[in-house]
């Protein structure tokens, strides 16, 4: 596709204002949070300034794309390109020399789509390595919790029909304290009380130490107690299965996402919400392409009010996303709506919106 000297007066224009607005827009929910919610923190725990800034950078990615400030910004750029175009009778000439809309505004729709198609691959590898950099900032610097901190876990639906509980566990060394795992069937009542319980990476099994195996047979009514020094546990999950949805859906790629639904729909665990989680990484890029195509209708109806109509209204487009894209994934979480349709229905919407509006406005 040859670019025309109008094109790339549009796209350099457009490009150099999201550069702006983003920047802009980053800066002030950094400023905000800073103040009103970390500067309390930082003075609790003695926060050095290098892990400040360093958590502020992995923190950057969840303020562009989690929290939508890039898609806002993409908005405004376009109110404020195609509007200003439109307040200087620039589309006007150029229309009148014979360019239908549709093709002034190709060049500029078509870079929001290669945006697009970047920003899903940058978030999905950069930005999920940097949201996992910063939940380890934000739990060690700024909530005053190590992340081998000993928290209870509970495993269900193990094989063979065992469910463990284990009051203090560290999930980095994989090692527990206070374990109780039962099992209930129709032909056995079975109750292990141990210790300790720790992962064996060498043998490939949980050892679970220092406990008492208690067994009633149904059928027999026998009751029999075994003493436990060391033995393999009773289930052969691995930590990679148990833990797979531990981790924050933002903390992982599209592909770790769903293999790691998969591993934990085999164990039988719920999966709905996250499934919700793995197809809204693919809808809410596409975003950065749809608020481009809403700002260049709603450009030419609002030429005349500059900047801060253009902010204004950005502001109340990209809150009505957000509000429709909480409820839309709210349902899905409840099982209300199919995963894929509580993803991409509020983009779907909006899409639809944005090109009725472009069919509808008079050139």
């Amino acid at each position: 596709m040859r670019l025309t000297l109008l094109d790339r007066y549009l796209s350099k224009r457009l490009l150099f204002t999201l550069a702006k607005v983003v920047v802009a827009l980053l800066l002030i929910v950094i400023v905000v949070d800073l103040l009103a919610t970390r500067r309390r923190q930082i003075e609790k725990y003695d926060v050095p300034w290098r892990m400040i800034l360093e958590y502020y950078a992995t923190f950057a990615p969840t303020v562009l794309f989690k929290y939508q400030a890039a898609a806002v910004g993409m908005l405004l750029s376009g109110l404020i390109v195609f509007g200003r175009a439109a307040q200087d009778n620039e589309i006007t000439a150029a229309l009148a020399g014979g360019v239908s809309l549709r093709r002034l505004v190709r060049t500029p729709l078509l870079l929001a789509m290669l945006l697009t198609v970047g920003t899903f691959f940058a978030v999905d590898t950069l930005g999920a390595a940097a949201y996992r950099r910063f939940e380890r900032l934000d739990n060690e610097y700024f909530r005053g919790f190590s992340p081998g901190a000993r928290q209870g876990v509970s495993w269900t639906n193990l094989s063979g029909d065992w469910t463990a509980h284990i009051r203090q566990f560290n999930r980095r060394a994989l090692t527990g304290e206070g374990v109780i795992i039962h099992s209930v069937t129709p032909e056995l009542v079975q109750d292990i009380q141990a210790r300790r319980i720790y992962w064996d990476e060498t043998r490939g099994k949980w050892i679970i130490e220092d406990g008492r195996w208690f067994a009633f047979d149904r059928a027999a009514q026998l009751e029999r107690t075994t003493r436990i020094t060391q033995i393999p546990a009773p289930f052969a999950e691995p930590p990679d299965r148990l833990f797979a949805l531990d981790e924050s859906p933002d903390g992982k790629s599209a592909a770790a996402l769903r293999r790691d639904l998969r591993l934990a729909g085999g164990l039988g665990m719920p999966v709905q919400a996250q499934w919700v989680d793995y197809h809204a990484k693919f809808a809410q890029p596409a975003l950065l392409f749809i608020m481009l195509l809403l700002a260049v209708p709603f450009a030419l109806r609002v030429r005349r009010g500059g900047v801060a109509i253009s902010f204004g209204l950005s502001i109340a487009i990209g809150l009505a996303y957000i509000l429709l894209f909480f409820i839309a994934t709210g349902l899905g979480h409840l099982q209300q709506l199919p995963p894929p349709v509580a993803a991409w229905l509020p983009s779907a919407l909006f899409l639809g919106l944005g090109a009725y509006l472009f069919r509808k406005t008079p050139t």
